[in-house]
């Protein structure tokens, strides 16, 4: 027993110590325990490996284990790397592997691996793969950016470049490229480059090329290959069956183009 007293002693005075013995050209302040890169750490330390609480991260580097933030600083993490559990009211980093669970968001400036769990909004600059779920919005807005997985939205889920996966959400679903899998809103879902598989919404629905199943209140694409089914249809080049009370396929014969309840062309 003495000599447990006695080591908690020394880690207490290892910590204390290395409350002032951080870099100093930045600024760090941390109180480390039982070493300075290992075990446990309070305060804002750049790199540590283990459970980790601070109020706001700032210049962090690189976190392995549990991070616990209590608010954040925009901008001030987006080359950080955080493996392991991240805890807090908004947490963000640059690169972040593992479960992330925010009260009102969770950010990556470059990508997001893994659990992400939030009140609000998740958003990412880079690759977002796992599952996801906000009460608000899932938004990957980079220029290469994309969504893989299961993300489950109360509003709105979009990528600039490609959604591969499941994407339910209740407005809209959205991206300026492709989208491979299952999208599902109430009221819009949409990519403006190729669609593959299945789309489900009880609005509008629109896609320069789709293959599969399309389930709409109105579907509208330049290439349809497959089965839409929609009050009403509208396909510049049909390779499939439409089915609906109107339906159009541009590439049919004069007579062909317009038709009630059923379409097609093959």
């Amino acid at each position: 027993m003495k000599k447990f007293q006695v080591f908690i002693l020394i880690a207490l005075f290892i910590g204390a110590h290395n409350l002032f013995a951080q870099d100093t050209l930045r600024d760090a302040k941390s109180v480390n325990v039982p070493v300075e890169h290992y075990g446990l750490s309070f305060g804002n330390s750049y790199r540590f490996n283990g459970i980790r609480v601070n109020f706001a991260d700032e210049n962090v580097e690189e976190v392995n284990g549990l991070n616990l933030t209590f608010w954040f600083k925009m901008f001030r993490n987006k080359e950080s790397v955080v493996n392991g559990i991240s805890v807090g009211v908004i947490p963000t980093g640059g690169t972040m592997r593992g479960v992330n669970v925010g009260l009102l968001g969770v950010g990556g400036a470059h990508d997001l691996y893994g659990l992400n769990l939030c009140g609000i909004v998740i958003g990412g600059s880079g690759v977002m793969k796992g599952l996801m779920v906000s009460g608000l919005l899932t938004m990957a807005d980079g220029p290469e950016s994309s969504i893989n997985g299961l993300a489950l939205s109360g509003l709105g889920i979009g990528a600039r470049k490609v959604i591969n996966g499941i994407a339910v959400c209740g407005l809209a679903v959205g991206t300026d490229g492709d989208i491979n899998g299952v999208a599902s809103s109430l009221a819009y879902v949409s990519s403006e480059k190729n669609y593959r598989r299945i789309a489900l919404t009880a609005g509008y629905l629109e896609s320069y090329a789709f293959n599969g199943i399309a389930i709409a209140g109105y579907a509208k694409t330049s290439q349809m290959n497959g089965v839409s089914i929609a009050l009403f249809n509208s396909s510049k080049e049909l390779h499939g069956v439409q089915l609906g009370i109107l339906n159009y396929a541009g590439n049919n014969p004069a007579g062909l183009k317009w038709l009630p309840l059923i379409n097609g062309h093959f």
